[in-house]
């Protein structure tokens, strides 16, 4: 291998694949609101795998993952107690991280910062599940509180390679949570040149103000609960608003928007052919 390359696997799953490994992001490929676009053997290759927060549509594979293949899992206290505790995982394979840690691992320089996640109130949702006799909205919302670290602190990661391309996984960060202030602060913080982001909802406005703050090359916008959001009765805005929305905002950056199978060039920007291996979608 060459170039570094980006995967992304659907859901809030992605790999940066280099020489020296793969570093996964939220590792998930269950059948899960009627989708599958992938399963366990195509994740047989993570070494590293980055959890950024501990709801279940992020969380619930890393175990499985984890123990097939032997990756060190990094993450905040919470989530590595969690997988020491729940999912017997040793120590030693453990990496716990805190709002400004730096992590040098062999191929990667990890760096985490800390996001705001939208409003979610756990327990409204499971009373509005029970009142509306919603099962599938009740099973997300009880496993969540159970099988997951839910209230997780919500953590981004910034990853450096050898050959000094910078990769910063921003997850759901864009919304109306987060200040100019604080996404002005990241990206005084940290050079990035491709920018992993997820869109969704109405938060149009809010990507095209952290891109103008973060001033990525490469931009690559990924939909983290399209399916989810679905079973929910919730929808978003076209995808291609979004892309619209960075391009205007920064118009020397690339603008990519990533379907499950998406397969990037990270250093040139070019898109290679791919696709799923299972694409089970309602």
């Amino acid at each position: 291998m060459n170039d570094p390359i980006i995967r992304y696997f659907g859901w809030s799953s992605l790999s940066i694949e280099t020489a020296d490994g793969a570093l996964f992001f939220d590792p998930f490929f269950r059948h899960y609101c009627g989708a599958q676009w992938f399963d366990i053997d195509d994740y047989l290759h993570a070494k590293y795998i980055c959890v950024t927060h501990g709801h279940e549509e992020h969380f619930l594979d890393v175990p499985v993952v984890a123990k097939r293949t032997g990756a060190t899992v990094i993450g905040p206290r919470s989530v590595t107690d969690f997988l020491a505790w729940r999912s017997g995982m040793p120590r030693d394979k453990l990496v716990t991280i805190d709002t400004e840690s730096v992590s040098t691992l062999p191929g990667f320089k990890v760096s985490s910062f800390r996001w705001k996640h939208r409003d979610i109130n756990l327990v409204k949702a499971l009373s509005k599940a029970v009142f509306h006799g919603n099962a599938t909205q009740l099973s997300w919302a009880w496993s969540s509180a159970t099988n997951a670290p839910f209230y997780s602190p919500y953590t981004g990661y910034h990853v450096e390679l050898p050959g000094g391309l910078t990769v910063l996984n921003y997850n759901e960060g864009f919304n109306t949570k987060m200040t100019d202030a604080e996404i002005t602060a990241l990206g005084k913080r940290f050079r990035t040149d491709v920018l992993l982001a997820g869109m969704q909802l109405d938060f149009t406005a809010d990507i095209a103000r952290g891109v103008k703050a973060l001033n990525p090359k490469i931009i690559v916008l990924y939909p983290p609960h399209d399916k989810f959001h679905e079973m929910m009765g919730v929808s978003s805005k076209p995808w291609a608003d979004f892309a619209a929305a960075a391009s205007a905002a920064l118009p020397s950056a690339r603008v990519l928007i990533a379907d499950p199978g998406f397969v990037m060039n990270a250093a040139t920007g070019e898109v290679l052919p791919s696709r799923p291996s299972v694409k089970i979608a309602a």
